[in-house]
């Protein structure tokens, strides 16, 4: 363990081998990276501070409008409060907690959590842990890949967690931190919660489009998977219309599959993992698929989250059209967090946290169903169109065959972000009031979502076992 001072003198963190203390410069205090390798992005810590007499969610929403300023693709997964201490253990040796058996935070920050483009073209993930000390406000933004964020987690937190202040702000210490607008407050969140809670809703909303690619029917994309080594004559072509889309699209080229057409061909008939996300809204599905060949995955994808419930645009002419991309495969899970609406919000806990199927089925069909119970979170909950998705993965492997994947199964709710969607499973015994069949929702913070289609991806491709199944 060796303790770093920063720039100014105003803070320290400490690192483990094999981290390197980078010389910071004036506007960064401390930074720290593993050894470089090459061709992989280097995950670092990079910790600024300024002078604030603010409140923590000013400091919050100040970050939160750098990352979509400043960054290139800049889209926020995830915010929610981070325990910087936590309660020091009772007298009796255990642990305090809370009403969920969580260990109890005694100075708490924020995190914000985010993607974005680097400079090599990569998407790559940040976490940014905010913490008020002592007149400044400290940012220890966190860089990885989307699949080494499972690795370094721990890790890099430990290294925020370790940052102290050594001296007060004095006079020559200038504050680069903007003056912001007021925030629209999340009121329900903020009577839950405690402390001042704003509105996050806007920026799950800009994060839920997958871009654009290439624009297929439902049988174009068929007929490519059936074309490997076929050659179409031209009188055929001439009287096919699946064909001349291929053509347009330039998927085929002089009757063959061209470089595009046989990517895609290759990966929807050979592909070593198959992901499937079913979304469901009111009484239509629409699916999210992915085939994963090599180091790349064949994307074809229906209208999501954002053009199913907030009617963001889609292919102008013909909505059923499947958005068809071919991304690096460590971007598959970025992809996937947008297609389901996956973003900010203050995950809270309903009053009455399970209901019947009959209902459930009746909710996600869209029908006016009488709320089941009383509660403010209930009831916004209830207001808001339910978006329910589920996520499977088949492996074409002989050897693997008899790995499961158990599905993933989440409503959306908007606002009021996500919840895990179980079935209770009760002792015959049991004597509380919960009974078996009933449907169990589970707020869930969208960074964890993340990590879990994350681990999902590397157990199926890998070959290893689950971690947060």
């Amino acid at each position: 363990m060796k303790t770093i001072q920063g720039w100014r003198g105003i803070l320290t963190f400490d690192i483990d081998e094999p981290w390197i203390a980078v010389e910071a410069r004036p506007e960064v205090e401390l930074m720290a990276t593993l050894p470089p390798v090459e061709g992989e992005f280097v995950p670092n810590i990079v910790v600024t501070v300024n002078p604030f007499d603010g409140t923590l969610a000013d400091f919050s929403r100040r970050a939160l409008a750098a990352v979509e300023r400043d960054l290139r693709e800049g889209r926020i997964v995830d915010v929610g409060d981070w325990a910087y201490t936590f309660a020091p253990d009772a007298p009796d040796g255990t642990t305090p907690v809370d009403d969920y058996g969580v260990p109890a935070a005694e100075h708490v920050g924020r995190v914000v959590e985010y993607t974005h483009r680097a400079q090599d073209g990569s998407t790559v993930y940040g976490a940014d842990y905010l913490i008020l000390l002592h007149g400044w406000a400290i940012q220890a933004s966190t860089t990885t890949s989307l699949p080494a964020r499972l690795i370094f987690d721990d890790v890099l937190q430990d290294m925020a967690r370790s940052v102290t202040v050594l001296r007060a702000p004095e006079e020559q210490d200038q504050s680069e931190l903007t003056a912001m607008a007021a925030a629209v407050q999340d009121d329900v969140a903020t009577s839950v919660l405690g402390g001042d809670r704003e509105a996050l809703f806007d920026h799950t909303a800009a994060g839920s489009t997958i871009g654009e690619g290439v624009w297929m029917t439902g049988e174009a994309l068929q007929r490519t998977a059936e074309l490997q080594e076929a050659v179409v004559g031209r009188l055929g072509a001439g009287k096919d219309a699946v064909v001349r889309e291929l053509e347009r699209l330039g998927v085929l080229e002089n009757g063959r599959l061209g470089d595009l057409g046989e990517v895609i061909s290759v990966a929807l008939t050979d592909a070593q993992v198959r992901v499937r996300l079913t979304g469901r809204f009111t009484r239509g599905e629409t699916h999210f698929q992915a085939f994963i060949i090599g180091s790349v995955a064949v994307v074809a994808a229906e209208q999501g989250y954002g053009p199913r419930v907030l009617n963001q645009p889609w292919h102008p002419d013909d909505p059923a059209r499947f958005n068809v991309q071919i991304l690096p495969l460590a971007e598959l899970s970025s992809a996937m967090l947008r297609w389901v609406g996956a973003g900010p919000a203050w995950n809270l806990h309903l009053e009455e946290p399970t209901i019947t199927p009959d209902v459930f089925e009746e909710r996600l069909a869209g029908e006016a169903v009488s709320q089941p119970a009383d509660g403010a979170v209930l009831s916004e909950v209830w207001q808001q169109p339910w978006f329910t998705w589920v996520l499977e993965i088949e492996i074409n492997d002989p050897d693997m065959t008899q790995r499961e994947f158990p599905p993933l199964t989440f409503t959306n709710t908007g606002p009021r972000g996500h919840y895990r969607v179980g079935t209770l499973e009760m002792d015959d015994e049991s004597t509380t009031t919960l009974r078996s069949g009933d449907v169990l929702l589970w707020p869930t913070e969208s960074g964890f979502i993340f990590r879990q289609l994350e681990d999902y991806l590397q157990a199926a491709i890998l070959g290893r076992p689950l971690v947060l199944g």
